[in-house]
């Protein structure tokens, strides 16, 4: 089973615990029903129809005649999966309802790969999500998983317990459910405490920042880590926003977190796009170039230019090559405690 298309179904499951036996039920005869028609297998299998022509066809044939769940059901497996899947996604559906029925453990329970892990998560917030779309809360969410983040990495006690394997998945859940029930939404309890279940526990940190982006991308935006030596004013703050949302393209809330060990300057994450102003990072590029200096280069007569006999010239640089795209950081000048010169901007690089 595909793990977005699983984490959707847990979520839809978890919250229609009195249907789980009727969704069963109609996915069951569903599945038979496409197994034994040519046209309908053709119409919802075959990449020729369009998506929309799809959701119409199953809206058509089943709006009414079974519950919404198993209709939302039906159409994230149709969504998210590749047409020639669409019958192996049912048959797949129809395992994961009679497993929940049964009181019965798959065998894909986890813990899962970071990546696979994320997946599943994805699908899983897609359906905790869905019904607060519009009301106004998905800043609540994102702000509570935040906050939430921070605090499981500056307490000890609370990482080691969440994030070393030495405590049971289901254990780890209670504990992020009882310190997340009596402040945060429904919503934010139920995926933090998800991410305790189908990742390992060394990726539960990165699950929770998944979880994070997640949210803000519902609604369009993007959040930036921000990891700064000390306190940012409101102007630095706000030219920061405003670059990060100009190199990314998106808009940008930043969350700034001190962080001394820093001793100058800032680390702002975004995504996989990291950019490093600190004076530390200066500091360990200066002491790396130290111990391994480069190679000098060779002494001995200029070139003349020309090429050996038999052998074409090499291709010439142009005398002129355009800039370089700019990250935000290039051109910070107040930054708090920013050494002099260019920070350097690396996507992909680990945040400190």
């Amino acid at each position: 089973m595909r793990e977005r298309l699983r984490g959707y179904t847990d979520a839809v499951l978890e919250t229609t615990p009195a249907q789980v036996a009727t969704i069963t039920g109609e996915l069951e005869n569903f599945s038979q029903l496409l197994a034994g028609s040519v046209e309908l297998h053709w119409a919802l299998s075959s990449p020729a129809p369009p998506r929309p022509a799809k959701r119409a066809i199953l809206q058509e044939l089943l709006a009414g005649k079974v519950s919404a769940a198993t209709l939302d059901l039906l159409n994230f497996a149709l969504q998210t999966g590749g047409a020639d899947d669409y019958a192996e996604d049912v048959a797949a559906l129809v395992l994961a309802a009679r497993a929940r029925r049964d009181g019965m453990v798959l065998l894909d329970e986890g813990p899962l790969g970071r990546l696979a892990a994320t997946d599943r998560l994805e699908g899983y917030a897609t359906a905790v999500l869905a019904p607060v779309r519009g009301e106004g809360h998905l800043g609540d969410i994102e702000d509570e998983l935040f906050r939430f983040m921070r605090v499981a990495e500056g307490n000890d006690d609370l990482r080691v317990a969440l994030t070393t394997g030495e405590l049971p998945a289901e254990v780890r859940a209670t504990i992020v459910r009882g310190l997340l029930q009596p402040k945060a939404r429904p919503e934010s309890v139920r995926m933090a405490s998800y991410a305790t279940r189908v990742g390992r526990p060394r990726d539960f940190p990165t699950l929770l920042d998944a979880l994070v982006q997640l949210v803000a991308k519902e609604t369009n935006r993007r959040i930036a880590d921000v990891r700064s030596a000390v306190e940012m004013t409101v102007k630095q703050r706000a030219s920061l926003v405003a670059a990060l949302s100009n190199y990314t393209g998106y808009p940008v809330d930043v969350r700034v977190t001190p962080e001394p060990q820093l001793l100058g300057g800032f680390v702002a994450t975004v995504g996989d796009i990291v950019i490093d102003t600190s004076l530390r990072h200066r500091l360990e590029q200066a002491r790396e170039l130290l111990l391994h200096p480069p190679a000098p280069a060779p002494t001995g007569r200029a070139p003349t230019g020309r090429a050996p006999a038999g052998q074409a010239p090499a291709e010439q640089a142009p005398a002129e090559q355009a800039p370089a795209e700019q990250a935000p950081g290039d051109q910070w000048h107040g930054g708090p405690g920013a050494a002099n010169g260019n920070p350097t901007a690396e996507p992909g690089r680990p945040g400190h």
